[in-house]
């Protein structure tokens, strides 16, 4: 009997153990995301443009003619900083993207909005030379947000979604032209998009 009551008090005890467990667990994930959310508004400003070419000692006033092309003129004065980052993955052949850190978040709004209106800029518009590459303008999302992207559109593309994109740092997804349009904010939300 004593026995059974010890074995009985040691497992209660590993039942509340394991629920603190789940708190400390439960609190360290809404941490991260309150980190990710804080890290993506700190990008609010910024643009990422992947699969431009490198070249030696070169001048990111390549941004300028950028903006020439999509029709988007963009002044020294409306940039603050750019600058290439290194691949999340260091095996990665492509190009290092660059981030454009702009003055205000209307000047990198509309150059987004303008670089979408213009779909297919291509390297040689911008006078690099060498082979031709498609150049993409996106947002500046954390690498979570990336991941969540990347999972969202293999999630769409794979219930014949047409549409998902990003705006203001959201992923947001639509199944036709006519339907609604919902955000997707952790991969829990990928189960909304369905047949």
């Amino acid at each position: 009997m004593e026995r059974q009551d010890s074995i009985e008090t040691r497992l209660t005890q590993v039942e509340s153990q394991l629920r603190s467990n789940d708190d400390v667990t439960s609190q360290i994930n809404l941490l991260k995301d309150k980190i990710n959310a804080m890290e993506q508004q700190a990008r609010l400003y910024n643009v990422e443009i992947a699969n431009l070419p490198e070249q030696r000692d070169e001048n990111l006033s390549i941004i300028e003619k950028i903006g020439c092309v999509i029709k988007h003129p963009v002044s020294k004065s409306d940039i603050v900083s750019a600058h290439r980052v290194p691949h999340f993955d260091k095996k990665c052949s492509r190009p290092k993207n660059v981030i454009i850190k702009f003055t205000t978040k209307i000047i990198r709004d509309n150059f987004i909005t303008a670089a979408r209106a213009n779909k297919g800029l291509k390297s040689d518009q911008l006078a690099v030379p060498g082979t031709i590459h498609n150049v993409y303008v996106n947002e500046h999302l954390t690498a979570k947000n990336k991941q969540l992207f990347r999972l969202c559109r293999q999630q769409a593309t794979k219930h014949n979604y047409k549409f998902t994109w990003i705006k203001h740092g959201t992923v947001l997804v639509r199944q036709t032209e006519t339907s609604p349009i919902f955000a997707v904010r952790s991969e829990q939300d990928l189960k909304k998009i369905k047949s």
